[in-house]
């Protein structure tokens, strides 16, 4: 019995970042304007906002590991985000705000999911995309990631370790008829 006892307690703390609080209004107004700032950015094509909303922690990780200044990575991505726009028309991105998940990592911080979805046309053909956005606080601001891609989700765990154990939603894609 005491053993059962203390794996259901050792349970419990481990899960214990599923028992996020509840985020401020401050911090729910932040995260709104950031989500509004981004998908502006996006549907005007403002690349440079765009990456912006990326927390700069990953940006100087990013640089760091590729030998470059933040300002080249910047300049880079922006270009890339042109190019790969350049061969796809999005013809309709949301990011739900009424489906926000609120979790927390072990240390405390809070974070959201935000059920994201995309609608783009490329080749003559429409695909839809649904994932998830990470939203994150660094320095009381409010910063998005995508966390359908492998490669994001392990730079996210080794800037902020805290991520390590947070469970992402799988994302899917497929044509519209």
């Amino acid at each position: 019995m005491r053993r059962l006892l203390s794996c259901l307690l050792l349970l419990a703390a481990m899960s214990h970042h599923a028992w996020a609080r509840d985020l401020s209004p401050s911090e729910q107004d932040k995260l709104k304007t950031q989500i509004e700032r981004f998908s502006t950015a996006l549907n005007t094509q403002d690349f440079e906002t765009v990456g912006r909303t990326v927390p700069p922690k990953i940006f100087e990780f990013i640089a760091g590991d590729a030998g470059i200044s933040v300002d080249q990575l910047r300049s880079a991505l922006t270009a890339q985000m042109q190019m790969a726009l350049a061969a796809v028309k999005i013809t309709e991105f949301t990011m739900d705000t009424g489906a926000i998940s609120v979790g927390e990592t072990p240390d405390g911080t809070p974070y959201a999911l935000i059920p994201t979805k995309t609608v783009m046309e490329t080749g003559g053909q429409t695909i839809e995309a649904k994932s998830h956005t990470l939203a994150l606080i660094d320095d009381a601001d409010w910063y998005l990631l995508r966390v359908s891609d492998q490669q994001q989700v392990t730079i996210l765990r080794k800037v902020y370790p805290a991520f390590a154990n947070v469970k992402f939603p799988e994302d899917s894609m497929q044509p519209v008829k």
